[in-house]
C-alpha cells in the first residue's frame, strides 16, 4: 500500500528546496534548476554583490576617486558615496542624492538602472515563485485520491502504533 507514490515523491523533491519558508509569499521556496526564469531572476539578484563590486572599481578608476564606494540603504537606495576631500572630482552625470558631515552620496544612470532591475526583480521573482507554487499545488491535486489513501493507510499504521506503544493493541 505504501509503494506507487515515487512519481508524487520525486515531483516534489525537484520543486521545494530542503528547508524552504514558512509563508510562500516570502519566496525561496523553489529549488535552483526547477524553473529556468526562476533561475535566471535569482542570479540577477544573488549576483548584485559582484556587480556592485566591479561598479566600485570601474567608477574609482574613471574618476580617479580612490575612496568611492557604492552602498545602499533602505530609505536612499544604491548610491555612490564620495568624502568631501574628492568632491571636485566628481562627474558630471553623477546626480547629488544626499549630504554628509564628510561626504557626499550620489547616483549614476548605471546605478540606478541595476537599482531598477534588482527591485523588480525581486518582485517578479515573488510573482513567478508563487504561480510556480499554484501550478504545482494543481499537479498535485490531479493525484488527490492516491494522496488520500495513503494518509487513510499512514493514519491506521499511526493509531496501531500508538496502541502497541501503550499495549493496549492485546484487547482488539
Amino acid at each position: 500500500m505504501l509503494s506507487g507514490y515515487e512519481d508524487i515523491s520525486a515531483t516534489i523533491e525537484a520543486a521545494i528546496r530542503e528547508n524552504p519558508p514558512i509563508t510562500i509569499t516570502e519566496g525561496g521556496v523553489f529549488r535552483k534548476g526547477f524553473n529556468a526564469d526562476l533561475d535566471e531572476l535569482l542570479d540577477l539578484i544573488h549576483d548584485g554583490k559582484s556587480w556592485i563590486a566591479r561598479l566600485e572599481e570601474d567608477e574609482r578608476q574613471k574618476t580617479g576617486i580612490p575612496t568611492l564606494k557604492v552602498g545602499y540603504n533602505r530609505v536612499f537606495g544604491y548610491y555612490l558615496e564620495i568624502s568631501n576631500t574628492h568632491k571636485s572630482k566628481v562627474p558630471d552625470y553623477y546626480i547629488a542624492k544626499q549630504t554628509l558631515a564628510n561626504a557626499e552620496r550620489y547616483i549614476s544612470p548605471r546605478l540606478k538602472e541595476f537599482e531598477a532591475k534588482v527591485l523588480s526583480s525581486e518582485e517578479k521573482t515573488k510573482n513567478l515563485e508563487y504561480e510556480l507554487y499554484k501550478d504545482l499545488r494543481q499537479d498535485l491535486a490531479s493525484h488527490l485520491p492516491r494522496l488520500q489513501a495513503l494518509s487513510e493507510c499512514i493514519a491506521e499504521i499511526d493509531v496501531y502504533s500508538a496502541l502497541a506503544f501503550f499495549g493496549l493493541a492485546k484487547s482488539l
